[in-house]
């Protein structure tokens, strides 16, 4: 039986909708394509927390003037193997795919490269970036930054942000392995979804509540007061890309402020991050690279099962079955994220989404 919370959407009108809306906030139609994009394949993904529910947020920062509708992205230093840009608080994801095409450009000539960003904005998933550069013969790592919601281990004000990470590889006959996660133990933006589709609980190490205290209610859960994956050993992570994508980019980090933007702290809009790329072909060959990840994957897949497990997966499998699925039934979508896009549509002359 059909879930009456849930609609079903096909990808390419959701699309088509979304694009629309920021068309109609301004937004350059080549450029809304790629944001847009990326919202898409993360709701494809099952990474629904970096999907549509984004749509709001970054309505609501072009209407403030906070978020620029048109990215201009302005290099700052380039030394071959490293460059460092400015995404003019415009798309993160605009800003991104730049970046990456750059460190991929890069890496190809000269074997190893790194690219940062300073001024950019919310990037979305980074699996999105780091996954076409695997795809190209790179190694490709992620990491991004953000406003100071997040207390570091045994703290209770705000520092970090999820300082989320991603990395990427190519294999052969297998699937590509790409690894994307929040350092800590959720996104925020997973709290505020089950907020919005009414969640009663949400899984206990998720979060705290204002307080500092664990929680597993889902309305006194605060989505800044998260809780870091594997407790000291997460947030040791999380302060790596802190320096990576906030100090050595130029960028805001801890409670230093260093942006145009009058948004700061813990309403943060500017975030920085660094693109790291190796071509394989300059260490053991990318062909013998394939050959010899997809032997490790196998080695992974054929390992002796602990009881109750059907199946053993290397990061993204999942989220590449759900793309399948997806694409072939629809995307689901809670009614009450239906209706609010819906209704930012409205503004713009658009017929309701579903």
């Amino acid at each position: 039986m059909a879930d009456p919370s849930v609609v079903l959407l096909d990808h390419q009108d959701l699309r088509h909708y979304e694009i629309a809306i920021l068309e109609g906030l301004g937004v350059p139609l080549d450029q809304a394509e790629i944001v847009v994009d990326n919202l898409v394949e993360a709701d494809l993904r099952g990474v629904d927390s970096h999907g549509a529910h984004l749509v709001e947020l970054y309505v609501a920062r072009l209407r403030s003037g906070h978020l620029r509708p048109v990215t201009e992205v302005t290099v700052i230093r380039d030394d071959g193997a490293t460059v460092m840009l400015d995404g003019g608080v415009g798309f993160g994801q605009v800003a991104g795919v730049r970046a990456m095409e750059l460190a991929v450009e890069r890496a190809k000539a000269h074997g190893v490269a790194a690219v940062t960003v300073r001024e950019g904005t919310h990037l979305g998933a980074l699996a999105y970036y780091t996954l076409p550069a695997a795809e190209a013969g790179c190694f490709a790592m992620a990491v991004q930054n953000g406003p100071a919601i997040v207390p570091p281990y045994g703290g209770r004000s705000g520092i970090f942000s999820t300082n989320p990470f991603s990395w990427a590889v190519p294999a052969g006959e297998e699937l590509p392995v790409v690894y994307d996660i929040a350092t800590t133990a959720v996104a925020g933006n997973k709290i505020l979804l089950a907020k919005k589709r009414g969640d009663p609980t949400i899984p206990e190490g998720w979060a705290n509540d204002v307080h500092g205290r664990p929680t597993t209610d889902t309305e006194t859960a605060s989505a800044q007061n998260l809780c870091w994956f594997g407790g000291y050993k997460g947030f040791g992570i999380a302060l790596l890309v802190e320096v990576l994508s906030g100090i050595v980019a130029g960028s805001s980090f801890g409670h230093t402020e260093q942006t145009e933007c009058e948004l700061v702290g813990n309403r943060r809009l500017a975030k920085g991050w660094m693109f790291l790329t190796l071509d394989l072909e300059r260490f053991c060959g990318v062909d013998r690279f394939r050959e010899q990840m997809d032997q490790l994957i196998r080695d992974v897949h054929n390992t002796e099962r602990a009881e109750g497990v059907d199946r053993i997966y290397v990061p993204g499998e999942i989220e590449h079955e759900n793309r399948a699925e997806r694409l072939a039934s629809g995307i689901p979508l809670p009614v009450a994220l239906v209706e609010e896009i819906s209704a930012i549509g409205a503004d713009f002359g658009l017929s309701p989404l579903a």
